[in-house]
């Protein structure tokens, strides 16, 4: 697939302009082109160097495969998301309505609406932002959630949101830093925002290496480990306030990982359970995690 690429001059965390080559890995989804993740040489911080423009990225999304946007239900693995995925969301508003006080949630990048859905039918005023034309039609026939294009961010009121949720988003993002002082800009002073994202420190992402179906290139355009998102929200002013696992992701990724390198999902699915193995609240070395931030506290 021919497009012209932007390269990143300097960290999107710490601003070095020192990068070394980590790794290199195709996209498995649509075009089978390499792409190139840098490490940060003053932070570490990892990246995919250089990244399609923002104007021509959008092809790289149009996979069946993408199951938040096209909520395709096309073999055994994503069978088995669908299936995970209807308790998860019980687990998602569950966390949320643990940090809200009026239940009021905004989601960005809601895909085809089912978490919003849920919410919205237990009484959460709800707003979701989704940049696929597509996703947003889903998730207003199937449920009934009204989703906004992303420019629309830039127009909510200030202090609005109790809770502001991104269910694996944030490694999507373009203008990550501008758009971080805008979630916090919306967020309620007391309010908190709940990240979910990749994590490339995991054993699984050790194990599977260039095949670690949660690299996901170009599409991923960051690969957070858990001290980067300290370090990412504590330059805007947040903070980290609690690290919880997702336990399913281990095993999902690992068996798309394992159908990458050509093996079999059951190998996937051991490697996925001895990831989590190799995982507990002390290292946060799980596969994928959740972030909730708040708003550092005045001194």
């Amino acid at each position: 697939m021919e497009h012209q690429l932007r390269n990143i001059e300097k960290c999107p965390i710490c601003r070095g302009g020192a990068q070394q080559d980590f790794l290199e890995a195709v996209d498995h989804n649509v075009s089978n082109d390499r792409f190139k993740i840098v490490e940060c040489v003053a932070c570490s911080f990892r990246f995919t160097n250089p990244i399609p423009t923002e104007e021509t990225i959008g092809d790289y999304y149009k996979s069946e495969n993408y199951v938040s946007h096209s909520g395709t239900k096309k073999g055994l693995i994503n069978r088995v998301y669908h299936i995970v995925r209807s308790r998860a969301i019980k687990q998602k508003e569950n966390l949320a309505y643990k940090y809200a006080k009026e239940k009021t949630i905004l989601d960005i990048g809601c895909g085809t609406g089912d978490f919003l859905g849920y919410c919205k039918s237990h009484n959460w005023k709800t707003l979701g932002l989704e940049p696929d034309q597509s996703a947003r039609k889903i998730a207003l026939e199937s449920n009934t959630i009204e989703a906004k294009d992303l420019n629309h961010l830039y127009s909510l009121e200030e202090n609005t949101f109790d809770v502001i949720s991104m269910w694996h988003v944030l490694e999507h993002v373009y203008n990550l830093n501008k758009d971080i002082e805008q979630y916090k800009k919306i967020l309620k002073k007391d309010g908190s925002l709940i990240v979910a994202v990749p994590n490339c420190s995991s054993k699984d992402a050790e194990h599977y290496k260039s095949c670690w179906a949660a690299y996901d290139l170009p599409i991923h355009l960051y690969h957070f480990r858990p001290d980067n998102m300290k370090q990412l929200f504590s330059k805007h002013g947040m903070e980290v306030v609690e690290i919880l696992p997702m336990k399913f992701d281990s095993y999902y990724i690992s068996m798309i990982s394992e159908k990458y390198k050509g093996g079999n999902i059951f190998s996937g699915f051991v490697n996925g359970f001895k990831s989590n193995l190799a995982a507990n609240s002390k290292n946060n070395k799980y596969s994928s995690q959740i972030y909730v931030i708040k708003h550092q506290k005045e001194v």
